[in-house]
């Protein structure tokens, strides 16, 4: 008979046993993990859900509001850029007519503008 002690347990029954029993804690552990993350899942996805749903409502409540802001801009361009075209060629009818008078208004407003600047 051996009596020989050889301080490691993992050939015995014991060690077979006490390996079993961590690999099966550590697989139940795992397993609760698992079953925690999605009951977390189950209950945030109607939360996810609600915001996402939220969240597009908005975008469209933008574009649909955006739209029209964009008409109207381009409208007032549009607008503009008639009235400064009507004012260019008044204005070119205007000293073709007169060029004397055009270039002493001219002169004057010249005049006036430096002596505001001093």
């Amino acid at each position: 008979m051996d009596t020989t002690y050889s301080g490691s347990n993992a050939g015995s029954p014991l060690g077979s046993n006490l390996a079993s029993n961590a690999a099966a804690t550590a697989a139940d552990a795992a397993s609760r993990a698992h079953q925690a993350l999605d009951t977390a899942v189950d209950r945030a996805a109607p939360a996810v859900n609600r915001m996402v749903d939220k969240a597009h409502a908005t975008i469209d409540r933008v574009a649909q509001r955006a739209a029209p802001a964009a008409e109207a801009v381009q409208s007032a361009l549009h607008k503009t850029t008639d009235s400064s075209a009507r004012l260019l060629e008044s204005c070119q009818t205007s000293i073709r007519a007169q060029p004397l008078t055009a270039l002493a208004a001219a002169a004057a407003i010249g005049y006036l503008m430096g002596r505001m600047m001093r």
